[in-house]
């Protein structure tokens, strides 16, 4: 068997000289993974990060956790806490009276609701 130019062709299996093609549509991926569709996505993990984060950072007042809010560039990924006194609670030891809250609050984070922040984040992706 001979291609158009003359040049020997391996045989098809079976003797049969059935072609397949195969398209892959790729259109649902190229969505998922588009720069516009990942900025949207770390916006929205960064934003369910600071929302578990939040029961371990020490409140008050509240006004250091609100500070998140105001001060987070969650399409950056940029959680921000952004008082006078904020470097002071995150990097001391204090006795902190609300339960769960603690210095450090985002190793506590990471400690305790880990696995629950990566079935979130794969879930983002379209996992299960």
């Amino acid at each position: 068997m001979r291609d158009d130019q003359g040049r020997q062709r391996a045989r098809p299996p079976l003797g049969g000289g059935a072609q397949v093609t195969v398209i892959i549509n790729t259109s649902q991926l190229d969505a998922l993974l588009s720069p516009a569709a990942q900025r949207k996505r770390q916006e929205e993990y960064a934003m369910r990060v600071a929302f578990v984060m939040r029961k371990y950072v020490p409140r008050d007042e509240n006004t250091l956790r609100a500070s998140e809010q105001l001060n987070s560039r969650y399409a950056d990924g940029l959680l921000i806490w952004a008082t006078p006194y904020a470097a002071r609670q995150y990097s001391v030891p204090m006795a902190h009276t609300t339960p769960e809250t603690c210095d450090h609050w985002d190793e506590a984070c990471a400690k305790n609701d880990m696995p629950a922040l990566i079935e979130y984040a794969e879930s983002l992706y379209g996992g299960e």
